[in-house]
């Protein structure tokens, strides 16, 4: 585990009075342990276990995960697997192969005794009076969580997932990297598109186009959502076979997944020249996001950009603009706090990367959008994203 993690995590367990952090879900696990599981997101509710304590991580995984955590030489202080599977081994079954079979030679009964045991293992007795042990809910089924408390008692077993949340909150110079790549990736994509877009062409064809090329950029699709017409007023609904014709809105409002780290940006073109009202409305919301932006700063309260980016968007042409939130943090999650809106009073530290947006729907009429990841850094704000803010207008 890099300085970073660790010492987020650790201020967690010394804030929160726990003796251990335990990731459930296929954010929190990696966070923890580096282990990417294709069946943790295969399968609702299976028990991957990242587990963090002052004295060193653990990772607890089914038999047949075992594999993985050979193959992609997963190191951590304790490894623990539970449950059957079935591999069978040459005479020389190779490095990877060894380190499967050392693995998986006493699985244990179950996931709750092989957490119970790495626990142990990392020095946190769940017998001793007044142990914490802080549980990501948010992967654990309501009977997975009955069981894990019966079997770490009489330790207290207490929610986590908010916990975990704030210590991503401020990414490592690495996660910027792996969140910078993943926008550039997406204005690829975009690009792609455009380069394409002409009347007739449907959104599945746009989709098709920008997935396509983000895969072959080394990313891999997370949402896609293209709407053209009177269905750039639907916020995050599948592609249909509606065609761009000339006069059309085109909003764009897509990411994609690098090295686990995800990009969420928006873009809008217009088939042919814009109307007044496209103009004048996309100018507005375009205003609003840049002001937004120009007044993020350590210290500046979440709150304070949402109500600047609202202002600006209504000052601007839109008197009668509303919207829950301005932008949200972004990294392993779509997600990640703080959200920009007007309740959030998280002050602004370097190190967070935020997507900031301010989309406007209108039924019956179309949208508009435009959205873009930043870093707050040390003295202010760097735009991690590079294309051009602009309205596209398609000749």
């Amino acid at each position: 585990m890099d300085a970073h993690r660790r010492a987020r995590l650790t201020r967690v367990l010394e804030r929160e009075g726990l003796d251990a952090l335990v990731g459930t879900s296929p954010e929190n696990v990696p966070y923890v342990t580096g282990f990417r599981s294709m069946a943790h997101g295969m399968f609702r509710g299976l028990e991957l276990y990242g587990v963090f304590t002052r004295s060193g991580v653990g990772l607890v995984v089914p038999f047949i995960d075992a594999a993985g955590v050979a193959a992609d030489a997963i190191a951590c202080d304790r490894i623990a697997c539970y449950g059957r599977f079935f591999f069978n081994y040459a005479d020389d079954p190779g490095a990877v192969g060894r380190r499967v079979r050392d693995l998986t030679t006493t699985p244990a009964a179950s996931p709750a005794d092989a957490l119970a045991g790495v626990l142990a293992d990392l020095g946190v007795d769940p017998n001793r009076k007044g142990a914490r042990v802080g549980i990501d809910e948010s992967g654990t089924l309501p009977a997975t969580w009955a069981r894990l408390g019966e079997r770490l008692a009489p330790a207290a077993v207490v929610p986590a997932y908010q916990a975990f949340r704030s210590a991503r909150m401020v990414k490592s110079t690495e996660e910027i990297g792996y969140l910078e790549r993943a926008a550039l990736i997406a204005e690829d994509g975009v690009a792609a598109v455009l380069g394409m877009l002409k009347p007739g062409v449907t959104e599945r064809e746009a989709v098709e186009v920008f997935e396509h090329e983000i895969v072959r950029r080394g990313a891999s699709p997370f949402f896609t959502v293209i709407t053209v017409g009177e269905r750039a007023a639907l916020a995050d609904v599948y592609p249909t076979d509606r065609a761009v014709h000339p006069g059309d809105l085109i909003r764009f409002d897509l990411g994609c997944l690098y090295e686990t780290y995800r990009s969420d940006i928006s873009r809008t073109a217009v088939c042919g020249a814009p109307t007044e009202k496209q103009a004048r409305y996309y100018g507005a919301i375009l205003a609003g996001e840049k002001a937004a932006i120009a007044a993020m700063k350590p210290g500046v309260p979440a709150s304070r950009i949402f109500e600047i980016g609202v202002r600006v968007t209504r000052e601007s042409g839109l008197p009668h603009y509303e919207r829950t939130h301005v932008g949200h943090g972004i990294g392993l999650e779509p997600y990640d706090p703080p959200t920009l809106n007007a309740s959030m009073d998280t002050p602004l530290e370097p190190g967070m990367v935020f997507c900031v947006e301010t989309p406007y729907y209108e039924h019956g009429w179309g949208g508009v959008q435009v959205e873009d990841a930043v870093e707050i850094t040390t003295s202010g704000v760097r735009r991690l994203t590079r294309s051009p803010q602009d309205l596209y207008i398609l000749g």
